[in-house]
């Protein structure tokens, strides 16, 4: 039952994450905008170098990228719960919110 809980929660926090990336709180960096254009110069001088790798090479460089955009997806979702959590914790420690055993074991839930 408790993982059905942190699946939903999750699936909540994940939504609030992806929705509405116009509206009016939406935090765009420049340097997120910057990165993406490298991204996409580095994109396509490695589709030239990808057309005369053999195809172990290619399945070798694909492998990689995928671990490396998995491992950014996990560091991302990581960082947006840490600062959840560290909103509450803000707001604990300013007396909005009141002490509570179940945001506590929540946000310990969070962290490991």
């Amino acid at each position: 039952m408790q993982n059905i809980v942190w699946e939903k929660i999750g699936t909540v926090l994940n939504t609030l994450h992806c929705e509405d990336v116009k509206r009016e709180s939406y935090i765009r960096l420049p340097e997120a905008e910057e990165a993406l254009r490298l991204k996409k110069e580095a994109e396509e001088e490695l589709e030239d170098v990808l057309e005369v790798m053999t195809s172990d090479q290619k399945a070798c460089i694909e492998n990689y990228i995928d671990s490396l955009n998995h491992q950014a997806f996990v560091e991302e979702q990581t960082a947006y719960c840490q600062g959840y959590v560290d909103c509450i914790q803000l707001l604990a420690g300013l007396g909005i919110l009141k002490s509570n055993p179940n945001v506590e074991r929540m946000i310990e839930k969070i962290r490991s």
